[in-house]
């Protein structure tokens, strides 16, 4: 890695605000939340994008992922920042609304629409535009321990929610410091997510149509089956704390074979085998359970995506969209993979683009993989709305309030669909 593309824990605020403009219109820098070993592995296709292109200087930082929309909203942009940066589609709507990403012209805007699915540009897109090109897709499987299944008689994964909760009992042995189902808290997506799997695994919805379907009856029994995880003694919250990264007691349960079941995405497959080593063979997926209101096992599913300061002068800004075509492109990895493909690959999660999906087949068929690819079918995207995030971590906060026997399973729903409603409308203002 050449000094140029050194990594900064420098906030993205500053970095879009802070510093002078480039002194060559095809000096561009790259803004990610990845990690070191990642990081590299962009700096490595970047030099190889920089040979073919000579002049193009790509410059790679990072911050943590739990500053990033956090400071994308309070830094305002900046003509002199970060020129492309990758983010979570759900921030899409809030981001457009404030002009801080531009919108992809109608060249790429068409390629990007020819080779990637439908749902997928959907939601990097506003109002019928395009506003980023959709590199990662992650969906949720019911993860489990085999080896503790086997101990405790259990012979299958479970299929619906009364299995669910038989194995989450058969699982729980407290002399053990054992817990059948591995909640979590701390961390806004990792507690809504997997509670939204299996809501939408029961027939139900988080938001339809921009309004929020958290008083259903579908959601009722979602709530209810939490509330029976943590009084049944089945999931101890103290056993679940997470950051974006899964450090913590939520990553360190499972891997040490405390916790016997849990609901997480495929990206996590890195960070359970870093953990695991050999134990990582006792590791297997499985569908989400199908809730008494359901009818098909069915996930959550949410991309990511690169987008491209709208502050940016117009000459960065059509530098920076030829390098991110040509990362997401075909021609930038080997054997018909793209750049981006390859690195997503390596840190375990989907690319998105139907050409990476052909070339990475054999990887993407491999056991831990396969029980993500078989859901993408039935996955339900999570709803891409304006105030999405303030929507998400609102049911945080009601979802750990019910963990930690603060609020009722009745208490929880009310205030999370009142408190939704007021955010969904507040923001569609």
């Amino acid at each position: 890695m050449h000094a140029s593309k050194g990594l900064s824990l420098a906030l993205f605020g500053g970095l879009l605000m802070a510093g002078t403009a480039p002194s060559q219109a095809a000096e561009i820098s790259f803004l990610t939340h990845w990690g070191p070993d990642t990081v590299a592995q962009l700096d490595a296709a970047i030099d190889k994008y920089e040979a073919a292109n000579p002049g193009d200087t790509i410059t790679v930082r990072a911050v943590p992922f739990g500053d990033l929309l956090t400071t994308l909203r309070t830094s305002g942009g900046g003509a002199g920042g970060a020129t492309i940066a990758g983010i979570y589609d759900a921030w899409l709507p809030d981001l457009v609304k404030d002009g801080l990403v531009s919108a992809a012209s109608d060249d790429i805007a068409g390629d990007t629409s020819a080779n990637w699915p439908e749902g997928v540009v959907s939601a990097a897109s506003v109002g019928g535009s395009l506003y980023g090109i959709p590199n990662e897709i992650d969906v949720y499987a019911l993860n489990y321990n085999k080896r503790l299944f086997e101990e405790a008689g259990i012979t299958e994964p479970p299929k619906t929610w009364d299995e669910f909760l038989a194995a989450a009992e058969k699982l729980t042995d407290k002399s053990k410091g054992q817990q059948g189902f591995g909640l979590i808290n701390s961390w806004a997506a990792g507690v809504l997510h997997p509670f939204a799997s299996l809501l939408v695994s029961n027939g139900g919805d988080l938001i339809v149509d921009g309004k929020p379907m958290l008083d259903s009856q579908a959601a009722k029994e979602t709530f209810e089956l939490y509330e029976k995880l943590v009084t049944s003694g089945y999931a101890d919250p103290a056993m679940a704390t997470a950051d974006a990264n899964t450090t913590g007691p939520f990553l360190d349960n499972f891997v040490s074979g405390k916790t016997g079941m849990i609901i997480m995405a495929n990206w996590w497959e890195s960070a359970l085998r870093g953990g695991m080593g050999d134990a990582f063979a006792d590791v297997a997926t499985a569908p989400i359970p199908v809730g008494p209101s359901g009818d098909k096992a069915r996930s959550i599913s949410y991309s990511w995506m690169t987008v491209v300061n709208a502050q940016a002068s117009a000459e960065e800004q059509e530098a920076a969209w030829k390098f991110l075509s040509w990362l997401n492109g075909p021609d930038s990895g080997e054997n018909g993979a793209s750049a981006m493909g390859e690195i997503l690959m390596a840190m375990g999660i989907l690319p998105s683009r139907t050409s990476d999906g052909e070339a990475f087949a054999d990887r993407l068929n491999e056991p831990f993989l396969e029980g993500y690819t078989k859901t993408l079918a039935d996955a339900k995207p999570f709803p891409v709305v304006l105030g999405g995030q303030e929507f998400s971590e609102s049911l945080q906060q009601t979802l750990e309030a019910l963990q930690f026997g603060q609020v009722s399973a009745a208490d929880a729903q009310a205030n999370a669909q009142a408190d939704a409603t007021e955010i969904l409308e507040r923001n569609a203002q």
